[in-house]
């Protein structure tokens, strides 16, 4: 072997010895940056999970909620009913019926209004709630109204006896909604006893009654109350007839914390159709006024 293959042989070992740590070593750097790539990723969607799960409890900062029941005394405005019975060839309207209240003394086991809602905000000032309200409405007996249209029992002026025009919404004239609402201290602090409070509510929902009438001598009959006759558009011993929006304006006051009652003012408009006659069906726009009295409770998140 001559000089120059030797030191072709020697300068080839020497540069791999010399270059082979460099690139064990950018091997290495390349594998650490490539971990840390994945380690940003990992981190960036974690931090986006995060964030959405933050986002859909931001809907309820708060963790307080309430409960409360109560009863109420309502007035009506006068209101036109119109009646269809096709089959008798009736399609009338009875002009301007003053319905009243038939208040019932309170009972522990039944309560007019119920509410059942949670705060939306840290402040605890807006709030959403589910309310009930049991109404009773029953066209006033012996007043002379004017029945226009077609009307075979007769129309013009005429006395609405219990034979001629009787109309019911006993059991009841049910509002059902939900409601958003605003709470601010007028005295003293949130939830501590002697706390006042204005609270604030409109809200909107439906319109659920059990009928009962009786018109040109003909009584409607609504079938018994039965699990398979509860509730329906079309059929039930409760109807679902229509649409009901409400604003609420009153007072709440810490009798003693968590406990406090609540005096309201609340207006509602309902707009029903369908409603169950002999043979046929009816239709109202009422205005109602309802004076609550309630008993609340709140528990989880008060301070």
């Amino acid at each position: 072997m001559n000089c120059s293959k030797l030191s072709l042989l020697f300068l080839h070992g020497l540069l791999l010895t010399v270059l082979h740590p460099a690139y064990a070593q950018s091997a290495s750097n390349g594998e650490k940056a490539s971990d840390k790539t994945s380690n940003k990723a990992l981190e960036r969607v974690s931090t986006a999970d995060k964030e959405q799960a933050t986002d859909a409890k931001r809907f309820f900062n708060s963790e307080e909620w309430f409960l409360s029941w109560g009863y109420n005394k309502t007035h009506y405005s006068k209101s036109n009913i119109n009646v269809s019975q096709p089959s008798l060839g009736n399609d009338f309207t009875v002009h301007a019926v003053q319905g009243h209240d038939e208040f019932s003394r309170p009972t522990c086991c039944s309560p007019d209004n119920l509410r059942w809602g949670r705060y939306l905000d840290e402040a605890r000032v807006y709030a959403l709630d589910v309310s009930l309200d049991h109404t009773k409405y029953t066209s006033t007996l012996g007043q002379v109204a004017l029945v226009s249209g077609k009307n075979s029992a007769g129309v013009g002026n005429q006395v609405l006896s219990s034979d001629y025009f009787t109309y019911m919404l006993h059991n009841g004239l049910n509002h059902v909604m939900v409601n958003l609402s605003y709470r601010k201290p007028l005295l003293g602090s949130l939830n501590e006893t002697g706390n006042l409070s204005f609270i604030g509510k409109v809200g909107t929902g439906l319109a659920v009654v059990h009928p009962f009438n009786v018109m040109g001598g003909n009584e409607n009959q609504m079938g018994k109350k039965t699990l398979t006759n509860a509730l329906g558009f079309n059929n039930g011993w409760w109807r679902i007839v229509g649409t009901s929006t409400g604003v609420e304006l009153g007072l709440r006051y810490v009798l003693m914390k968590p406990y406090y009652v609540e005096w309201i003012n609340k207006q509602v408009f309902t707009s029903m159709s369908n409603i169950p006659v002999f043979q046929g069906s009816a239709s109202q726009n009422l205005r109602s006024n309802e004076i609550i009295f309630n008993l609340g409770y709140t528990f989880n998140g008060m301070p």
